[in-house]
């Protein structure tokens, strides 16, 4: 259907904007989710609210059809109502939702996780990638007697993770701070100084094995042997990588294996599960520590994962998200160097990025955040969404249509990006309010 998109110079995006209005006076942000804020798209000139989905496209609540390249921020890895996912979960709401007593699910999920993730002779289940991170974190507490922690990059909204930007710290006890200990990805050297400040006191090293930008095997054995060393454990943060790289989750595609490693996004198809599984010694700890909630065992999601788990077994699941995003960057980039523009591809093809170099924009007045409003305002009213920064997931479900149409889309809209900056004009062809800065997890 990607050929029959069509586009006006503007969106009429009035509903989308009535609803935001309303929204604004009674949801806190206007959202549950950080990074969907509207105010962090193009506001007035991106969709706001979706009516429906079905394969990689989305449709919003004002009429329009578009190509759907942000995913609900990663969870969707087969697509959009995905028929043998669908089924599973409307089978199983005949049956119930939850129970007083055990489903038969937990059972038949986690044996399908355990076949399917190196690191998992064990398995846990929770709602969300920031509360199964700090049962991980827990759980490696619990394990080794220590109470630091070692993290590169964002690990969610939880109390713990008290290193986080600075705008956001406000509620968070100052004395948490002690206890989680930043490092940057592919700086071995930051992290030995963590270790040499504090011996014998970091419990584990939490980190993802890879972001949009790429990864490195190199650094994950180096992180491992270190930590290991230090008497540390191991633990992947692979709420975005997870079933995504591989069926395996990152630690199968780089072959580097964790202690612990947590899982959500990708794992249902969007359905909303959490899990963190690990070596049997350090998950069987968890039986004796005080982790437990309601809705771990919601049978809904567990049926959604064991469908999910399934297809991906005998399905070319990752092959096809391997193939159709190198399409997609390989398209972009081409389509970028044509006219002139300096973008370029990053990272892996399942969840690439494609970044804007900011020196490169800045002589013509103009900041990275104003280009890429442009962008995705223009890419928008071609039937396009993407993410700020670029970041691009891609599922079983789009097509190489899909990618071909999207590329001709960018091409046009990097022509129009050349000739705004050519001109000066970029902020008067630029129909969003002011923005406030993108969430960033990396």
């Amino acid at each position: 259907m990607a050929n029959g998109l069509i586009y006006t110079n503007r969106l009429n995006l009035d509903h989308s904007l009535a609803l935001y209005q309303r929204a604004v006076a009674v949801i806190p942000g206007a959202t549950q989710t950080r990074s969907k804020r509207p105010t962090q798209y193009a506001l007035g000139a991106y969709p706001i609210y979706l009516d429906h989905t079905q394969g990689s496209h989305v449709w919003d609540v004002d009429g329009h059809e578009y190509i759907d390249y942000v995913l609900a921020c990663g969870p969707i890895l087969l697509g959009y109502n995905y028929p043998a996912v669908s089924n599973a979960i409307q089978k199983q709401l005949e049956r119930g939702i939850i129970y007083g007593q055990l489903s038969p699910l937990e059972v038949e999920a986690a044996e399908a996780i355990v076949e399917a993730v190196p690191c998992a002779e064990m398995v846990r289940f929770f709602k969300g990638g920031a509360e199964a991170n700090a049962a991980a974190v827990r759980i490696a507490r619990g394990y080794t007697g220590r109470e630091k922690v070692a993290s590169a990059g964002y690990r969610g909204w939880h109390d713990q993770w008290a290193i986080v930007e600075e705008g956001t710290r406000r509620g968070i006890p100052q004395g948490l701070r002690d206890y989680t200990l930043p490092f940057q990805y592919g700086d071995l050297a930051s992290l030995e100084g963590l270790f040499a400040q504090n011996p014998g006191q970091v419990a584990a090293v939490i980190l993802e094995p890879a972001t949009v930008d790429g990864g490195s095997a190199e650094f994950l054995v180096a992180v491992r042997d270190l930590a290991h060393a230090q008497g540390a454990l191991l633990i992947y943060d692979e709420v975005v990588t997870g079933f995504r790289l591989a069926r395996g989750g990152a630690q199968a595609y780089f072959n580097v294996i964790p202690d612990l490693a947590v899982f959500a996004k990708a794992v249902a198809n969007g359905m909303p599960l959490a899990v963190v599984a690990g070596r049997r010694e350090v998950m069987a700890l968890a039986a004796d520590l005080f982790i437990t909630l309601t809705y771990g065992d919601e049978s809904l999601s567990l049926a959604a994962a064991v469908a999910s788990l399934s297809e991906m077994r005998t399905k070319d699941v990752h092959g096809t998200l391997w193939r159709i995003g190198q399409r997609l960057m390989d398209g972009l980039d081409a389509a970028a160097e044509e006219a002139g523009v300096p973008l370029k591809s990053r990272g892996l093809a399942p969840m690439s990025r494609l970044a804007l170099d900011g020196e490169a924009v800045a002589p013509y007045g103009v900041t990275p955040a104003q280009v890429w409003t442009f962008l995705l305002q223009e890419m928008a009213r071609r039937g396009v969404l993407w993410r700020p920064g670029g970041i691009n997931f891609v599922t079983y479900s789009h097509t190489e249509a899909d990618v071909d149409y999207t590329v001709r889309m960018a091409g046009e809209t990097f022509l129009a990006l050349r000739e705004a900056l050519d001109k000066g004009q970029l902020l008067q062809r630029t129909w969003a309010g002011k923005q406030e800065s993108a969430f960033k997890r990396w």
